[in-house]
């Protein structure tokens, strides 16, 4: 028994070099969340569930960085680096939408104002003089999102107006749905998926041998029907591996992510190993066709403000408030003694230092 423990663990380590956790502190709350994960199986079950976890892929925000480095070159050769006719948005009717999570990242790349990244929703702005728009997401799963969002608001855009569509990740079956049915002028993905990448299909890459893939497509169908019925293996069949850090895609194993936050069973107790939270839609208030009422004045807001507000995310889990911005990730612990705590206007003003120096020096 202690030699299988001292197997586990080095295999735990070496899962957790791997996704890039290199902290102390990190590593092993990482740990005890993985081990807490096993524990949903039965113990005849735990060794095939270390072969699915040796095969999950964390993209790092460095792999990220670099695909919205290639696809702002994309953007670039697109509009021959002139952006003053093009506005950007997230992809989705929600402000916390999954692609407003990148949009400094581009606008750093592309070096160009914050007036082509509205923070309003595009069927609030004036699109006057407007050529292109440009909609920003995470992933093209089974492209269901992207031809809804384009059926539904395409036709409140002029005809004139080119929408593109950039996406960090695409699994080709989706890809290809979204290509011919939503009307996109065009679709840039980063990185595409084949079927290879489908954890229990033949072509599999990740199981090459067929009993182990059909015992670990049976555990995992098993556990799955009972947290997300309608999708056991990953929304539309997806069946993916793969987790983005500030979130994990429902087209990835259920058993991987399922829990309170999710948009799992109700009452099916599970400890994730990576919490998916699922972001409410809030689509824009419609007309109602009655007179406007008078605006209610607003202090003006600068140009930095309306960047800081767009570009810093905060995120709360248990125990933590986690603050995203183009430097990292700031984690503040949020059991310290209150004598120790940082009011989080100070910590905005600190981010808003470190972001005026650094848009002055990408900018220059």
């Amino acid at each position: 028994m202690p030699d299988k423990k001292k197997g586990n663990d080095a295999r735990i380590d070496a899962v957790l070099t791997r996704w890039q956790i290199t902290s102390e502190r990190e590593r092993l709350t990482k740990k005890a969340e993985i081990l807490g994960w096993l524990e949903n199986y039965e113990p005849s079950e735990q060794k095939d569930m270390f072969a699915i976890l040796e095969k999950i892929e964390v993209i790092s925000y460095g792999k990220i960085r670099d695909w919205i480095g290639n696809l702002s070159k994309e953007l670039k050769r697109i509009f021959k680096d002139d952006f003053s006719a093009v506005r950007i948005f997230p992809l989705g009717n929600s402000p916390s939408a999954s692609g407003a999570n990148f949009l400094y990242e581009f606008r750093k790349e592309l070096k160009i104002s914050s007036k082509c990244f509205p923070s309003e929703h595009f069927t609030k702005i004036d699109l006057t003089g407007v050529k292109a728009l440009v909609f920003v997401d995470d992933i093209i799963g089974s492209g269901d999102q992207a031809t809804r969002f384009a059926r539904k608001t395409f036709p409140k855009i002029p005809q004139n107006i080119d929408k593109y569509y950039v996406v960090l990740l695409a699994l080709e079956n989706g890809l290809n749905k979204v290509i011919k049915e939503s009307g996109f002028t065009q679709v840039i993905p980063a990185k595409v998926l084949s079927e290879e990448y489908k954890a229990f299909s033949p072509k599999s890459c990740y199981f090459k041998n067929t009993k182990q893939r059909e015992r670990l497509k049976e555990i995992c169908s098993k556990y799955g029907e009972r947290l997300y019925p309608e999708h056991p293996l990953g929304y539309d069949y997806s069946q993916g591996l793969f987790v983005f850090p500030h979130n994990v895609p429902n087209n990835t194993l259920p058993i991987i992510w399922a829990g309170p936050e999710s948009e799992s069973e109700p009452g099916v107790p599970w400890k994730p190993l990576w919490k998916r939270v699922k972001i409410p839609t809030q689509p824009p208030k419609e007309s109602s066709g009655k007179s406007p009422s008078k605006p209610i004045k607003k202090p003006k807001t600068s140009e930095k403000r309306q960047e800081m507000q767009q570009q810093v995310h905060v995120n709360y889990s248990q125990g933590t408030i986690v603050i995203q911005n183009k430097g990292g990730d700031i984690n503040i612990n949020a059991n310290l003694p209150s004598k120790k705590k940082r009011p989080l206007c100070e910590l905005y003003g600190t981010l808003a230092k470190r972001f005026d120096k650094e848009l002055k020096k990408d900018l220059e």
